[in-house]
């Protein structure tokens, strides 16, 4: 059996040939030479920027800032802790048996009583210091009593010697008159010339005894009382020493530490207990020793704590070297210390000196990184490589004295992964 096949539509169609226009073909060539050439004119330079860089590196991973003109203020950053200003230590005033009055921890008023030491050795010695300045002020008031019965002795003897000489010039003037007119002899006269020269010896060496007597026990008195003055400072200072057995609080504040245990036996100028005063902060800082020599008593200071800046300034810097840091001492402006705690952490900037006008930067790790002499300046050709040459740095801003302009931008951050190259692209 034979099968026929199905009759397709082949035969039904027909080729028509579609003729291209000549200057359409035109417009297409140039349409695509433009494109090229626009591209190659926006790609080129980059193209050729690449080729010309070092190295690439995403922007992403770099901090940029920018060259300014202004004010800098050379700081450093230092960390710190809260010391009471005055915390004073007490100690014994003599060798005893200490009796307690406090602990540590109490909170204590000026003038309160903290301890007592027994010293049995130092009251003996303010009693037997005592004894002997009552006997030296019993001798001078007899003493006293001496010169006044002397010098009532010495004046009857001037006024008995007084009245002898009266006596005497009244028979030698009777004698003269005698003699004149012959009523006693020539003897007689030079007996009575003779007694009166006597009594007027007598009277004359009596005012001379009266004289010296004074002097002699007035100089005398005055030996006795320096030895009384001298006792009553002795009896003076051994009742200090007393009262200093009684040990008192200082300032209102509160017990930091006690050193020993109620009735322990302690000797001479042994520390007992230590009073902190709680009204007065100052704050304890670890300075670098490269920044010492820079640093002087009365910088101006900044200090944060509790989300909050106070101004203070430096008191004190310690001569010493310890662990590659001096230790400094910074008092408040204003003593509004509300919040703050002993050996509370806090945050401290000292501010060495103030430059006007200077070409300054962000300050970054390019610093380290780069030691100080690099910097890669952003152009259009990408990251440059220049020498620079730093001065005065602050916390957040370095001086630059050469190499920069104002306006120019500069890497600041770490420019260790340029391997020095002296230029860098840098990509979005």
């Amino acid at each position: 059996m034979k099968l026929s096949g199905m009759r397709d539509t082949s035969g039904q169609d027909t080729k028509i040939e579609v003729k291209t226009r000549p200057y359409k073909k035109t417009g297409i060539t140039l349409l695509s030479l433009l494109i090229i050439s626009m591209a190659v004119f926006y790609v080129f330079p980059s193209f050729s920027l690449l080729f010309n860089a070092d190295m690439t590196i995403s922007k992403e991973r770099l901090r940029f800032a920018t060259v300014t003109k202004g004010d800098l203020q050379r700081d450093i950053s230092v960390q710190g802790k809260i010391v009471a200003a005055n915390s004073p230590t007490l100690y014994a005033a003599s060798a005893g048996i200490v009796s307690l009055q406090v602990k540590a921890g109490d909170t204590v008023i000026k003038g309160q009583k903290l301890a007592e030491v027994d010293s049995p050795e130092l009251k003996n010695r303010l009693s037997q210091e005592r004894s002997t300045y009552d006997q030296l002020n019993i001798e001078v008031g007899r003493h006293k009593i001496q010169i006044k019965s002397t010098l009532l002795n010495d004046q009857q003897s001037i006024e008995l010697a007084s009245v002898n000489l009266e006596v005497a010039d009244v028979n030698k003037k009777r004698a003269e008159y005698s003699i004149k007119n012959s009523l006693i002899s020539k003897r007689e006269l030079e007996q009575n010339v003779a007694s009166h020269k006597r009594a007027d010896l007598a009277y004359r060496h009596a005012l001379q005894n009266l004289q010296l007597q004074k002097e002699t026990m007035e100089f005398e008195l005055k030996s006795k009382e320096s030895q009384l003055t001298r006792q009553q400072y002795v009896v003076d200072d051994l009742k200090r020493q007393v009262s200093e057995l009684i040990i008192l609080s200082p300032t209102d504040g509160i017990i930091g530490s006690v050193n020993i245990r109620d009735k322990d036996t302690v000797t001479a100028n042994a520390a007992i207990i230590t009073v902190i005063d709680l009204s007065i902060f100052e704050v304890e800082v670890n300075i670098p020793e490269n920044f010492a020599d820079d640093l002087g008593v009365g910088l101006k200071t900044q200090i944060s704590f509790n989300g909050e800046k106070h101004n203070g300034e430096l008191t004190a810097i310690s001569p010493e070297v310890t662990n590659g840091q001096v230790v400094g001492r910074m008092r408040f402006d204003k003593n509004n210390t509300k919040g703050l705690r002993q050996n509370q952490r806090v945050t401290a900037r000292i501010l060495i000196e103030s430059k006007e006008n200077v070409l300054k930067v962000k300050r970054g790790s390019f610093v380290e990184s780069g030691g100080g002499r690099l910097a890669y300046v952003v152009t259009e050709q990408g990251a440059v490589k220049r020498k620079i040459e730093l001065g005065a740095r602050s916390i957040g801003e370095i001086e630059i004295i050469a190499g920069l302009k104002s306006g120019e931008k500069i890497v600041i951050s770490n420019i260790e992964h340029f391997n020095g190259s002296e230029l860098v692209n840098i990509t979005n």
